[in-house]
């Protein structure tokens, strides 16, 4: 993946985690919105509950009086606690119609905020007068949870409501304090990679100019090359000398404006920002791991308050269900306490009593007491109503199936399906009396608060559930969502870090190795010329024959090459505006190969052994320069990239429509890696590394000229290696 296309991903990416967030936001807004009017719903309900039977507990009749009776109209779909809601608002009813008592919102109000504390919404909360919500301002409507009604006199239309603003406002304002910074420093990393990014940009800006000063150089070389030697053979030593010096002069200025570019870019480059990429990269990581805990830990405390919820709702099945159903099948006379047979009712109950007398098959009818204990706001009234039953019911012992069962049926309506169990206990010893299901309590288990068997507390029962990980993890999943992008987003950094690393370091290189080369393949072959001319101009060798011949070949060996090696710059150069012309006839291989092994085997220095082999294939339909400057460069390459010895094998052979020339070698050979990129222009990492002495010399073009012919004689060039073993080049001619 291209450096370009990482930046983009991630800037893609950081755009998503901010959408994505804000989406997150929104849906945990709605759905904490969603959580919270349940919860207030359900804590309206209890507190309403619970004022208006202190109403009851307070009015001025002995205990167990029934000042009056509720009666509900049947229904099979309504719950147990939605019919006792209902009970409520017309014992409130009775209370302000009969008895003139007015439930006090004050004391219900705090009494609703102590039951919100204990569900974990900290929040003021108001009881007033019913209104109509459609008059509110979309503001309002967004920021408040509003319960629903619960009447005070529904003859009279007095209904009242609770409002609270909505606790989820504090849970955005701790996720925007942590998910701020963590935005900020992946912003952050984004900007110094585009930094660095720039940076790469500006030395392959400076690369591509060095590289057309080489190419302009080269084309300015190829001429006066030409009239160096045209005048060997005349022994114009001194035209030479000047000439090979005002190409010297061309090829230092060159370079020195190369370097002093480099120089230039190396000084604007004020400030590295890899040890700020790495810093932001780990404090990113850090605060993720903050933020994951911090969803988590929040979702965690709710769902404690959640197996609580549970566990009391198991308990009061239990007791209503089980106990209480076992306690009507005994005698009657063991069923009621002295005191609670001895109840009386009061006049406007006796004529409840009698209005309602044979319609049992169409209302719920329950009988209110006056009991002069005062109703705590630490239990709601399911608990309540279960401790005051359970108080009743002391010769029926607790099943703990039962208790473990509707336990484990109460979390999986939640959606919990965590292993639960339940374990009675002796108080403050902490032994166990009985168990059911899980009761292994390891680290990540929950457990519920106990709740007292008996009035001294003494025999105590608990619920136990295994660590529900999946479940707290599953109630936060949007807000997880973004953390999860926001780690793809880091994680693309990092390996776009370390794309950009490896890409400073090759482009680093390549600078390098291309000095090198300017120096090695245009330097030094015209230092050569020039001191060959200056000796040989001076008259110093007249009387050495030997040693002057010997000059005169180096002279024109460097020549050729330098000259060779704008020929190839200039054909390339042909070759991608589309303007070289090939001149293709039929070659003869025979004369052309032995005539080139015949020339390397001149110039080489060490041990050099050739192979020729021909089936079927004589000649080839090529541009005859061309050919040779190929062959002649695969030639070189399987030299130079070899050992002391070399096998070099050039087989020919007619397949298919074409001509297929094979260059074998049993030299170093090439790496996998290397091969996808030996064809690249000015690329030398891979013969820098396979090399035998600390890096070959030469600007990478040899391998991409043979490409570039090919593709021009609508053939192509296959690369068959090894490393350390051989390496083979395959040459495909179209035939004719």
């Amino acid at each position: 993946m291209k450096l370009r296309s990482l930046y983009i991903l991630s800037i893609v990416g950081l755009f998503l985690v901010v959408v994505i967030q804000l989406g997150g936001m929104m849906y945990a807004y709605d759905n904490y919105k969603n959580e919270a009017k349940r919860t207030l719903n359900e804590c309206f309900r209890q507190a309403f509950i619970e004022t208006v039977d202190n109403q009851i507990n307070n009015l001025p009749f002995p205990d167990y009086t029934i000042p009056f009776y509720s009666y509900i109209p049947r229904d099979a779909k309504r719950p147990y606690d939605e019919r006792v809601f209902l009970e409520y608002q017309q014992a409130a009813s009775f209370l302000q119609d009969i008895y003139q008592v007015t439930i006090p919102l004050d004391e219900m109000e705090r009494t609703l905020e102590k039951k919100l504390k204990w569900k974990n919404i900290d929040r003021t909360v108001w009881i007033d007068v019913a209104e109509d919500h459609s008059q509110y301002s979309a503001y309002r409507l967004f920021k408040t949870v509003i319960s629903d009604t619960a009447w005070l006199n529904e003859e009279k239309g007095e209904a009242i409501e609770a409002t609270i603003i909505t606790p989820f406002l504090p849970l955005v304002k701790d996720i925007f304090f942590l998910f701020l910074p963590t935005l900020l420093l992946t912003a952050f990393l984004i900007y110094s990679w585009a930094q660095q990014m720039k940076y790469i940009i500006s030395q392959r800006r400076g690369i591509e100019e060095q590289r057309s000063a080489f190419y302009t150089l080269a084309e300015k070389m190829r001429l006066p090359i030409g009239e160096v030697r045209s005048r060997i053979p005349g022994q114009r030593w001194e035209e030479i000398e000047t000439s090979s010096r005002d190409i010297l002069d061309m090829t230092e200025e060159t370079l020195s404006a190369a370097k002093e570019e480099e120089r230039k870019r190396q000084a604007r480059k004020q400030h590295s920002f890899k040890v700020f990429f790495m810093i932001s990269l780990l404090a990113s990581c850090l605060l993720m791991v903050a933020w994951f805990v911090y969803l988590y830990r929040t979702a965690a405390r709710e769902t404690v308050y959640q197996v609580n919820d549970c566990f009391e709702a198991a308990f009061y099945d239990e007791v209503m269900y089980n106990r209480y159903s076992l306690f009507l099948l005994q005698p009657k006379e063991e069923k009621e306490p002295e005191e609670q047979r001895k109840k009386s009712e009061t006049p406007f109950a006796k004529e409840q009593k009698e209005l309602l007398k044979g319609k049992d098959s169409l209302y719920h009818i329950n009988s209110m007491y006056v009991v002069h204990i005062y109703n705590t706001i630490d239990q709601n009234y399911r608990l309540r109503a279960a401790l005051i039953a359970q108080k009743h019911l002391e010769g029926v012992e607790m099943n703990s199936q039962y208790l473990d069962s509707a336990f484990a049926e109460r979390l999986s309506q939640l959606g919990m399906k965590s292993r639960s169990g339940i374990r009675q206990f002796r108080y403050p010893s902490d032994s166990t009396v009985a168990q059911a299901g899980y009761t292994s309590v390891k680290y990540g288990d929950y457990i519920s608060r106990f709740i007292p068997l008996r009035e001294d507390s003494t025999l105590c029962v608990q619920g136990i559930v295994k660590n529900p990980y999946r479940y707290v993890a599953s109630s936060i999943w949007y807000l997880l969502i973004p953390l999860w992008i926001m780690f793809l987003v880091m994680l693309d950094c990092i390996f776009g870090q370390i794309k950009v690393l490896r890409m400073q370091r090759r482009l680093e290189q390549f600078q390098k190795d291309f000095t090198y080369a300017m120096i090695h393949d245009m330097k030094s072959p015209l230092n050569s010329i020039l001191m060959a001319a200056h000796v040989l101009a001076g008259g110093k060798l007249a009387d050495k024959p030997e040693k002057e011949e010997k000059y005169r070949r180096v002279m024109t060996e460097e020549s050729e090459h330098l000259s060779a090696l704008s020929n190839r710059v200039l054909m390339l150069t042909q070759l991608d505006e589309g303007h070289l012309e090939l001149h293709k006839e039929e070659v003869a291989l025979r004369p052309l190969l032995d005539d080139l092994i015949a020339k390397i085997s001149l110039k080489v220095n060490k041990k050099v052994e050739f192979n020729t082999v021909y089936h079927r294939c004589e000649t080839v339909y090529a541009d005859a320069f061309c050919l040779r400057e190929v062959l002649g460069n695969l030639m070189d390459n399987a030299i130079k990239y070899s050992r002391d010895e070399v096998k070099i094998d050039i087989v020919s052979v007619s397949e298919k429509g074409f001509c297929k020339i094979k260059v074998c070698d049993d030299g170093l050979g090439i790496s996998l890696k290397d091969q996808s990129r030996i064809f690249n222009r000015f690329e030398r990492s891979a013969a820098a590394g396979r090399s035998g002495k600390g890096g070959a010399a030469g600007f990478g073009l040899g391998l991409n000229y043979v490409q570039q012919v090919m593709l021009a004689h609508e053939g192509r060039v296959e690369v068959e290696s090894e490393e350390g073993r051989f390496s083979e080049f395959t040459l495909y001619f179209p035939t004719k």
